[in-house]
């Protein structure tokens, strides 16, 4: 996501999933692709490495199933610390449930076949 809208917009309406460590919430969007942000709070994780480790995660977990996800713009909020090694269990499965309530809410909410476009963050 690129702007401060984009993510005022997913926090005001959006649909939650959540695991053990994580929130996810989606949006659906008008570019035709899925799309990530993330809030990863120094509160959460004190030190930047592991802050910049469960980026790593929820980035690659996101890519595994961006080709089933709907156009929706993701949020993953960190809620708790997640015990090393354990950050992505069952965020595959919890983007695709924000995602498919996403679009169940918001049914006339455009859907695409875009290309994404990754970001160097």
């Amino acid at each position: 996501m690129i702007s401060k809208a984009d993510f005022d917009r997913v926090f005001a309406e959006n649909q939650r999933a959540r695991t053990d460590y994580m929130m996810v919430m989606a949006h659906p969007n008008e570019v035709g692709y899925p799309r990530l942000g993330m809030v990863i709070a120094k509160r959460v994780l004190a030190r930047a490495v592991d802050r910049n480790r469960v980026k790593r995660c929820v980035r690659e977990s996101f890519r595994q199933v961006l080709p089933e996800l709907p156009a929706c713009d993701f949020v993953v909020r960190l809620i708790a610390k997640p015990v090393p090694g354990d950050e992505a269990r069952d965020l595959p499965r919890t983007f695709r449930r924000a995602g498919q309530r996403a679009t169940a809410k918001w049914p006339g909410a455009p859907t695409g076949t875009a290309e994404p476009e990754f970001s160097s963050n």
